[in-house]
């Protein structure tokens, strides 16, 4: 298609400087995080340098680069960098402000960025915004009622721990405003793909994460299941589940702005290493974004499914040399997935493997049914029954169903603007079926969150679950933008000079 809004397209390069700058940082915060303390470095250093870093990253003007970099780190390749550990070292690093009182390094790095936003001269528009400011003044709502229900103090820090991460919501679409920063980023995190298959086939061998293993703390313990003989690994959904969409995105696309075999290899691997879990949730939503090829104009299915196969067949012939488990683990992963099919049979439990709809879901109902118009809020009696792998029920157990209404109505809205931007002719013709790909990759990620853990609302909101849904959405507005700004102006210069 011969697009008059992008008529000069830049073709970006697998790898460049940044991406080489951008591995050296991830190197480096895993040097800080995991050899500085066997090396007796004390641990004020250790937070010292990276408040340090949050001086540097604040007067850069190179946001996208450290954006990218903290989505990386976030999302914990290798299970790297996570407070989930339960390590106190091996880890990013938590401030203390006064007795039961700390902020862990990504709040503040987010905190940076609210500071950053705000002290901005240019303001720039946001499709989203007002979802994100509706979102924000009902998580003060839902702190404000829950004093009635019972709050402690703990309670009350976490509870603005759950509602802090919606900022990103406001600020990333300002900071990666358009389509050559969404490009930008994309190129600097993709390589990263091949990074997290390759930890996974690590994890694969040894049974442990990259994380116990730096750090001699085996707190994972190890990752198989004698009674099946799969070894699952489960690490940065987010990223691959985010690149796999940007690959998918890209490939819809009728202009070549990065090399599709590139972006098939990406996609193949990404799939690859979702499917190593054996997370059936995920790998279902993965073959949700997969059904967007079926509404991209222009795509050769026949030529794009034969390449895939010989990447594949390339990619299983490498693989299987040094880890000759993997066809097997593959096939494993595909036993468990095919356990839904019991579902249809009536087994609510899918032959045993589904506690989600037999135990833990009615488990947090039975809870909601005791106030079921607003909930328990963040009250403590929320804290104790609720269940991040139920997300609908979750949902419910905390707003009660004007809660759940509202959550759903933001959801709804959010997807019908995508949609009604979309038929636009001015976004047709700059992004083509690309819009569709957005809409199946929320959609997607809204069953990940119906079928595996809590992806909207509050419980399940942490920096890589609230980047994941701000990613998807900053390329919507990125784009959309952009076309409506550009046939603005259109209009504007031919009205001047008519």
């Amino acid at each position: 298609m011969n697009n008059y809004i992008d008529s000069e397209v830049k073709t970006y390069p697998i790898w460049s400087r940044d991406n080489t700058k951008l591995l050296l940082a991830f190197i480096f915060t895993v040097i800080i995080v995991y050899i500085f303390p066997k090396l007796g470095v004390p641990q004020i250093l250790i937070k010292l340098s990276f408040l340090f870093l949050l001086f540097i990253i604040f007067n850069s003007k190179d946001d996208v680069f450290w954006i990218s970099w903290f989505f990386v780190i976030t999302n914990a390749p290798g299970r790297l960098f996570t407070l989930t550990s339960g390590s106190t070292i091996y880890r990013l690093p938590m401030y203390t402000l006064m007795s039961g009182v700390s902020l862990g390094f990504s709040e503040l790095f987010l905190i940076m960025y609210m500071i950053k936003y705000l002290s901005r001269k240019t303001k720039v528009f946001s499709l989203f915004n007002k979802y994100a400011k509706l979102i924000i003044i009902y998580g003060i709502f839902t702190i404000a009622y829950s004093f009635i229900l019972g709050i402690s103090q703990s309670t009350l820090i976490w509870s603005i721990r759950l509602i802090l991460p919606w900022f990103w919501l406001l600020i990333l679409p300002a900071f990666i405003s358009d389509p050559k920063r969404i490009e930008h980023s994309f190129k600097l995190i993709a390589p990263f793909v091949f990074i997290c298959f390759i930890l996974s086939i690590q994890a694969q061998i040894t049974g442990e994460y990259l994380h116990n293993i730096l750090s001699g703390e085996s707190v994972y313990g190890f990752l198989g299941e004698e009674e099946t003989d799969i070894v699952r690994v489960s690490h940065a959904a987010h990223l691959l589940f985010i690149l796999v969409f940007f690959a998918l995105f890209y490939l819809s696309i009728e202009r070549k702005i990065f090399n599709n075999t590139y972006l098939n290899l990406i996609i193949i691997i990404g799939f690859i290493t979702i499917l190593l879990s054996a997370t059936r949730g995920w790998i279902i939503a993965i073959l949700i974004l997969f059904a967007s090829v079926f509404f991209m104009k222009g795509f050769n299915l026949m030529k794009q499914f034969i390449r895939i196969c010989v990447l594949v067949g390339i990619l299983i012939f490498i693989v299987q040399f040094f880890y000759p488990q993997f066809l097997f683990q593959i096939s494993k992963s595909f036993e468990r997935l095919s356990t839904l099919e019991a579902l249809t049979e009536g087994d609510l439990t899918a032959g045993g493997t589904l506690a989600r709809i037999s135990e833990r879901g009615p488990r947090v109902m039975s809870e909601f049914y005791k106030s079921p118009i607003i909930g328990w809020g963040f009250s403590n009696y929320y804290f104790a029954h609720s269940d991040m792998h139920v997300g609908n029920q979750s949902i419910l157990l905390q707003g009660g169903i004007i809660g759940y209404l509202f959550w759903i109505g933001i959801f709804l809205l959010i997807i019908y603007n995508i949609l009604t931007y979309g038929r636009l002719y001015y976004v047709k013709l700059s992004i083509g079926s690309g819009i569709y790909v957005i809409l199946f990759a929320l959609i997607a990620t809204f069953a990940i969150h119906s079928s595996s853990m809590q992806m909207w609302g509050f419980y399940g909101s942490n920096q890589a679950t609230i980047f994941h849904w701000t990613y998807l959405l900053t390329v919507a507005n990125a784009y959309i933008n952009y076309c409506k700004s550009y046939v603005n102006s259109y209009k504007l210069k031919n009205t001047v000079y008519a």
